[in-house]
């Protein structure tokens, strides 16, 4: 403990600069500035991880956190000192990219956000600064508050990089994988289809794009497989799963890395299996297990530190008002982590009684499992973790994952993500599910 707060306290000597005054910046132009604020970051954060050991404590890891903290924030006072040089207005229209980029290192979003309108709106640009500069709206326009106008703004930038020739192949990969991560996470499925379908099939179309665009092809794939089977397009998705090593030829591990990801859905159809844990939120009294026979059930895998699991619970409740007299029912499995919110460590106790005041908050009186933290073995010094059982049986691979099952305890929809659009599919499969004998 000694000798890992020493080093933490070594690196913040030897890494930060004085508190009085920002590193000096000598670019006299906003692309020589972003290269200088680039190189001082880079440079500093690889002398900061050269400080430590190779196989880091926790300790160590939180100290290297506290220094690339300090590092950003050097970095930024650089990019916002020179940025003061320049006038969105007078700078010429080649720079504007890089403006943009600065104003975006500087935390000056305003100003980054008017350098990109100018850029895009340019008309002496080359095909190098144009993408750029649509690179830039994307990536700023991904920090704004989220709306259907923002998204429609968005893709009208894609598009417009897509007619770009592939001289800015690279830029056209970033602005798709980027989209495509931002809709995965948002769980909003056209967005998802649109731009995994450009990754795939632009991948695929050649031996060159393979090897160099091969893994942003795989993550498209098991996209495209999530949210058509999300959609209950569970065939299309183990279809297309299957498909992908063919179609990546010449990419390595290619269906060991969709492994895990068709195993779920070959789930579909099969046999659900019980929920177990020691410990229970309003579940059955004197039972550790919850049989999924019987009643038409979805089921949720959650954890309190998951913002889209807590966006799905309105929408649940709201199904459970409308179906649970007929035979719906919803059942939730989370686990212990060892602290809650800034709260660590907790004890095994202190976190359930966490766990039971937060589904209490969230309106949850439905049965929710809590298993024990899994204590992870040490295989040539560092951490391996094996899944809970629960999680392990439904292979999940993030959360909330949700699945709809009948009452002859059969899934038949296996759902990654939440978002309100999914509320009117989920009460239609219900439905018809509760007219099935």
């Amino acid at each position: 403990m000694v000798i890992a707060i020493g080093i933490v306290l070594a690196l913040v000597q030897a890494v930060s600069s004085p508190p009085v005054a920002a590193p000096q910046v000598k670019g006299t132009t906003p692309t020589a500035c972003v290269a200088e604020v680039s190189d001082f970051t880079t440079t500093r954060r690889a002398a900061a991880r050269a400080a430590l050991p190779a196989v880091l404590t926790p300790e160590d890891s939180r100290g290297l956190v506290t220094v690339n903290q300090q590092i950003s924030k050097d970095a930024a006072a650089m990019a916002a000192t020179c940025a003061a040089k320049f006038n969105v207005a007078a700078v010429p229209e080649t720079e504007l990219p890089a403006l943009a980029q600065l104003y975006t290192q500087a935390g000056l979003p305003d100003a980054a956000n008017a350098a990109v309108l100018r850029a895009v709106g340019a008309t002496s640009l080359g095909e190098t600064e144009r993408a750029s500069a649509l690179m830039q709206a994307i990536s700023i326009g991904l920090t704004q508050p989220k709306s259907d106008a923002r998204n429609a703004t968005l893709e009208s930038h894609v598009d417009a990089l897509d007619r770009l020739s592939d001289a800015v192949l690279d830029v056209k990969y970033n602005a798709h994988s980027r989209m495509n991560g931002y809709y995965r996470f948002d769980d909003i499925d056209a967005g998802i289809v649109k731009h995994s379908s450009w990754l795939i099939e632009k991948t695929k179309s050649s031996p060159e794009l393979r090897t160099k665009y091969g893994r942003i092809a795989i993550s498209a794939y098991e996209n495209m497989a999530e949210a058509w089977a999300g959609q209950g397009r569970n065939d299309e998705a183990i279809a297309l799963l299957r498909r992908a090593p063919s179609e990546l030829t010449g990419v390595p591990d290619v269906a060991a890395s969709l492994e895990s990801t068709l195993a779920r859905y070959l789930l579909v159809g099969t046999p659900a299996a019980a929920i177990t844990a020691s410990r229970w939120l309003n579940g059955p009294d004197g039972s550790t297990a919850v049989d999924m026979k019987g009643h038409v059930t979805l089921l949720e895998f959650t954890a309190h530190w998951c913002g889209p699991c807590k966006e799905s619970y309105p929408g649940i409740k709201r199904l459970l008002a409308t179906y649970g007299s007929k035979g719906f029912r919803a059942v939730f499995a989370t686990e212990l982590y060892g602290y809650f919110g800034t709260e660590r460590p907790l004890t095994p106790d202190a976190e359930f009684e966490r766990d039971r005041e937060y589904f209490k908050k969230e309106g949850l009186a439905v049965p929710i499992a809590v298993s024990d933290q899994v204590t992870p073995k040490t295989v040539n010094g560092r951490p391996v973790y094996t899944p809970d059982p629960n999680n392990a049986a439904y292979k999940v691979g993030g959360i909330p994952q949700i699945h709809l099952i009948d009452r002859q305890g059969r899934i038949r929809l296996i759902m990654i993500g939440y978002d309100d659009a999914n509320e009117p599919q989920l009460a239609k499969l219900i439905e018809g599910l509760l007219k099935e004998k």
